[in-house]
């Protein structure tokens, strides 16, 4: 009933919803392991002090990572069905 009545008409915002995990700066992360947790964190503050839209143009400018490799390793669907079939 709930599911008829309440949630027949959702709809997801994608749009919305990558906005939200591009400017995450959580995000960097992902990036520890190969930039290091200090230059990680350095990232995500500058990203979150200046409400930078992409946190990959924020990584970009600090690191000597390609934009190529950036959106490589900070694709959210392959860190998340990764997490998942891996764990």
């Amino acid at each position: 009933m709930l599911a008829d009545k309440a949630m027949a008409g959702f709809t997801v915002n994608t749009e919305h919803i990558a906005d939200l995990v591009d400017r995450n700066p959580i995000m960097v992360t992902a990036l520890n392991p190969i930039l290091g947790y200090e230059l990680g964190a350095k990232i995500a503050k500058t990203a979150y002090a200046e409400n930078r839209k992409w946190v990959k143009d924020v990584a970009r400018e600090l690191s000597d990572l390609s934009m190529e490799q950036l959106d490589e390793l900070l694709d959210p669907l392959s860190l998340t069905e990764g997490g998942i079939k891996g764990g």
